[in-house]
């Protein structure tokens, strides 16, 4: 048997367990070999939309047993029936979203919660997220942050949420519809025009795109777009609670200072800092003599 025969052959799995399975939030190379080899192995496979997972192990050419919808509209009778099939039947079951880790904004912790309730063992396959991607590539700080899901559909209660985020002392995580961004931006222009924030979208994709910097900047760059695509995440952290160091802004400086010039460096970190442009133009100057 070659080395990628061994990677991918079917693993024994615990039966009467309820795997959580993280799949990709977009390129279809983000995927552990463990989380393969389970999926290559369950008897069952509960997801959102057969048709992504087809797609999906389709990819690796892993041939599902079955594969069971479990989705926003599943009810309360659904998630009994299955508990009972998890229970009762010799079969391995799995949990898998269209994308990302189930249970992130997603109807999964529900099942999850009976299974808990029920005594039924639940175990996790970790793998993406677009929570952890966007924090990670925002610029934003990331050592404490807040998870609201997805932003309301009516305007005023989403200015209720983003007003407490920018009451925050830590960064906050949302998820938006193109539809609605400039519309969100807007507001937190209104409520505070000097917080910096953070919008990305097609993570992992070949048009991924990250564009961080004060509110009115962010604002600026994306009305320039004729149509945007993709699922957005937006990183909101109120500029007045960040306090860039002279070692900071060097260790930027330092970072970026061969892959730019002088001016465009310095609008660079101007607009991820919300410091004026001024003072860390002269700051590289300073760094390049």
């Amino acid at each position: 048997m070659d080395h990628i025969s061994k990677i991918f052959q079917k693993i024994e799995i615990e039966k009467n367990v309820l795997y959580i399975i993280a799949t990709p939030i977009g390129n279809l190379g983000d995927i552990s070999i463990r989380a393969l080899k389970i999926l290559s192995s369950l008897d069952i496979i509960l997801c959102e939309d057969t048709r992504i997972t087809k797609k999906l192990l389709s990819n690796y050419n892993i041939k599902p047993n079955k594969l069971i919808v479990y989705n926003d509209q599943s009810t309360q009778k659904s998630r009994e029936l299955i508990i009972d099939k998890i229970k009762h039947t010799k079969n391995s079951f799995g949990l898998v979203s269209d994308a990302g880790t189930p249970l992130i904004s997603d109807p999964g912790y529900k099942l999850v919660t009976e299974c808990i309730k029920n005594m039924i063992k639940v175990t996790h396959i970790p793998g993406a997220s677009s929570l952890t991607s966007s924090l990670v590539l925002s610029g934003l700080p990331s050592h404490m942050f807040f998870f609201g899901g997805f932003l309301e559909k009516k305007i005023n209660k989403r200015k209720i949420q983003l007003k407490n985020a920018l009451d925050l002392n830590l960064s906050s995580v949302w998820y938006e519809s193109p539809n609605r961004l400039v519309e969100t931006l807007r507001i937190i222009i209104e409520l505070n025009k000097n917080s910096m924030i953070s919008v990305l979208r097609e993570l992992t994709k070949f048009n991924e795109e990250v564009i961080t910097g004060l509110t009115t900047h962010v604002y600026t760059q994306i009305n320039k777009k004729i149509k945007l695509k993709g699922e957005i995440v937006l990183v909101i952290s109120n500029i007045n609670q960040i306090h860039y160091t002279k070692e900071m802004i060097l260790d930027m400086i330092e970072q970026d200072y061969k892959n730019f010039s002088t001016k465009e460096l310095a609008s660079h970190i101007s607009n991820k800092t919300g410091l004026p442009k001024k003072i860390i133009y002269n700051s590289i100057v300073e760094y390049k003599s």
